[in-house]
Formats: C-alpha cells, sequence, structure tokens
C-alpha cells in the first residue's frame, strides 16, 4: 500500500482519479462500489483490452473472480488449468509482471503452455499486479492489450492504485460480512462455484483429497482443450465420471 507519509500531491491528484473513475461507474449504476467498477475503470485509464481479477482461493491457487471481456476469461481459465502464467507468477510474489510482447522468446520459455493459448484467444501482452495484503499476495489484477507494447509509467502507476483499491474494498467486504457471496455471485465468479462443486464430486469418485481432484479436473480441461466450467458441469450432470 502507499505510505501516507511518502505520498506526494501527484500522487494524491492520482488516487483522486482512480477513486473518481470507479465511484463514477458505481453512481452510473445506483450500486455501491464494487469489484466490477474496479476493474472496468482499470480497463479505461490504461486502455486494456480488458481486466481480470483473481483471488487466492481455499486450495492455494488463483480463482478467477471478475473479467470485464471474454477474452480476459479465457486467459485467467488458461492460467488455472495449466499452472503458469503472469497472474499466477504475480500471484506467487508481491512484485507485478509484465509482459508486454507474448510472442517474444522470453515469454515462450517463460510460460511454454501459457501463451500459445493466449495468442489464441486474442492477447498480445499481459500485465498481472499482485493484491498485496499484510506483505502477503491475496489475488492478482490483471491487464491484457489486443496490441504488444509496454505499459508508461503512468498507467503503471494507476495499475497499482487499481489493485490497492481492490485489495481495499475486499477488505471491506469481508469486514462486513465474511459470509456474503453476493459480490461474486455472478459471471466469473458463479462459474468458479461450480467448478468447487465438482472437485468435490471428482473427490468422492477418486477416493482422494480435493488437491489431487482439481489437478485430474485440470489435466482433463488441458487435454480436451475444453475450459474447466465445461470439464465441471459434465462431472455435475453426470457426463464424466473419473476413476482412480
Amino acid at each position: 500500500m502507499m505510505d501516507p507519509n511518502t505520498m506526494t500531491a501527484r500522487d494524491d491528484d492520482r488516487l483522486a482519479r482512480v477513486l473518481a473513475a470507479v465511484r463514477a461507474l458505481a453512481r452510473a449504476e445506483d450500486m455501491p462500489v464494487a469489484v466490477r467498477h474496479v476493474c472496468q475503470a482499470c480497463a479505461t485509464m490504461v486502455r486494456a483490452g480488458g481486466v481480470g481479477l483473481y483471488l487466492i482461493g481455499d486450495l492455494g491457487s488463483g480463482e478467477p473472480i471478475y473479467a470485464t471481456d471474454v477474452v480476459s476469461e479465457r486467459i485467467m481459465d488458461t492460467q488455472v488449468t495449466v499452472g503458469e502464467g503472469p497472474g499466477v507468477q504475480a500471484l506467487d510474489g508481491l512484485s507485478p509482471i509484465l509482459a508486454p510482447e507474448l510472442t517474444d522468446i522470453p515469454s515462450q520459455r517463460r510460460w511454454p503452455l501459457f501463451t500459445p493459448a493466449a495468442v489464441e484467444a486474442g492477447a498480445a501482452a499481459v500485465f498481472a499486479f499482485p493484491l498485496v495484503q499484510h506483505a502477503i499476495s491475496v489475488g492478482v489484477l490483471e491487464i491484457h492489450r489486443v496490441v504488444e507494447g509496454r505499459l508508461s509509467r503512468d498507467e503503471i502507476s494507476d495499475a497499482l492504485l487499481f489493485a490497492e483499491v481492490a485489495v481495499s474494498l475486499l477488505a471491506d467486504l469481508v469486514e462486513a460480512d465474511p459470509d456474503d457471496a453476493e459480490e461474486f455471485a455472478c459471471g466469473v465468479g458463479a462459474r468458479w462455484g461450480e467448478i468447487h462443486r465438482a472437485i468435490g464430486v471428482v473427490s468422492i469418485q477418486l477416493e482422494s483429497g480435493l488437491t489431487e481432484a482439481f489437478l485430474r479436473l485440470r489435466a482433463r480441461a488441458f487435454a480436451s482443450d475444453r475450459p474447466l466450467s465445461e470439464i465441471a458441469e459434465d462431472v455435475l450432470t453426470q457426463r464424466l465420471r473419473f476413476t482412480p
């Protein structure tokens, strides 16, 4: 988080613009500020193709909570499935992971499974900013662009502030009601509820722990080149059964 004691007038102005953009979207809907407003405002201010947000789940991996667009959703799903990518790496550390050219050799070597899938989905650059609370990464704000190129210094500063706003919002929600899932009960978050239920079913079928069940579910999604949500639906509708 930015230290109020070291913030400059320019930092104050930048934070004010970020907060104003988020609140304007919430006002337009006549709704309280929510994660979607943070992501949507971020997409506009940093000229992104789209923005997504992960939170760390019970199994220790990032779980997509919100995506502004289909490309972001596919990028996030791919990273969770293959276990690599800028978002996964940012979740494991405290520093932003910036990939301005997914087709360059360093990116392809770094994430050999993720990069071709992300490019096929329509992304040319991905930038992941960890959501840090008490020196621990609890999630990731991820930005993608459809053209290659670096974020400017100002855009990086804005993205860091949007990540901080997301952390503050999530902390407020948890403090108000830790069991309130309404914030995430739509879109990407709702589909991850189905994936959680499918993991439970697979663990019973395999007579295994949840971690192994999740790995098997991811492996099936990767092998069949299908989204995790579709594999989960097959499990829940009994079209697919796993055997030990």
